[in-house]
Formats: C-alpha cells, sequence, structure tokens
C-alpha cells in the first residue's frame, strides 16, 4: 500500500511538472492565511524539520511546492531543488532556508515583490509523510490612495 501511495504522488506530480493542471484539476493540499500567522511552522510540524525562512513582514513571497518523500527509519535527511538548483543535495536544512531565500530575491528582488512562479523543493526524511504540500504568501492589506 504504501509503495503504491508514493507512485500515485510521484505521477500527479510528474503531470503536475508536465503543465496537466491547466487543463485537469489535480490535487493539491495549500496552506493559507494571514501574513505571518504560521503558515510555514505548521508546514514544518509537518515535515519535523526545521528549515523555512522566517522573520516579521513577508517572509514568504514565492509560492514552496513541498514534495515530501518518506525514507526508512534511520536515514539521513536531505532536500533538492531538482529544477532551480539540479544535481545538489543539501544534508543541512539552515542552507535550504538560506537557499529558498536566495532562490525568492533571484526572482523576486529584494523589495518585498509577490511572484507566482514557484519553487519546488523535494524533501526526503524519515519524519515526513508521503506528500505534496504548498506553502503560499501570506494574506496581506496594502492601503493604496483613493
Amino acid at each position: 500500500m504504501y509503495q503504491q501511495l508514493r507512485k500515485f504522488i510521484s505521477v500527479i506530480d510528474e503531470l503536475r511538472d508536465n503543465g496537466l493542471q491547466q487543463h485537469v484539476r489535480l490535487p493539491r493540499i495549500a496552506v493559507l492565511g494571514g501574513q505571518s500567522a504560521g503558515k510555514s511552522s505548521v508546514l514544518e510540524s509537518i515535515v519535523g524539520l526545521d528549515f523555512l525562512p522566517r522573520g516579521d513582514g513577508v517572509v514568504t513571497r514565492r509560492p514552496l511546492e513541498l514534495r515530501l518523500n518518506h525514507t526508512p527509519e534511520g536515514s539521513t535527511p536531505y532536500a533538492i531543488f531538482s529544477e532551480e538548483i539540479p544535481g545538489k543535495k543539501f544534508y543541512k536544512f539552515p542552507e535550504v532556508r538560506e537557499a529558498i531565500e536566495e532562490l525568492t530575491d533571484k526572482v523576486c528582488g529584494k523589495r518585498k515583490d509577490i511572484i507566482d512562479k514557484p519553487i519546488v523543493l523535494n524533501v526526503y526524511s524519515p519524519t515526513c509523510p508521503d506528500l505534496t504540500l504548498i506553502d503560499l504568501p501570506g494574506i496581506t492589506k496594502i492601503a493604496i490612495d483613493g
């Protein structure tokens, strides 16, 4: 049963990578809420690792698609940014946090711009379930003249 579930999730991720979600609704779990409401903290609790950027104001400025892969007990957790940093495995999760910040700044700039182009992060760990989750930027209210 476990292997069948993992295969199913992988197929859905691959279909999404190839743009099928534009034509067919694929299942997703997204975390949505107000700015600095604890969305990233909830995701870290699910994953069982501390790796998401923290701070005041708008921190998540690009959607982060977390593709979680449960590995056998005793295995070393690691992460891969397969699309944006191909071929590199991150074993130190503070480096994952830094990479997320750099990939965000690379696309969004240093200002507080929010862009809809997601970062795809594959996490392999005995502490996480087989699941794909999306961390969205927080809902904010911006005052505009008039």
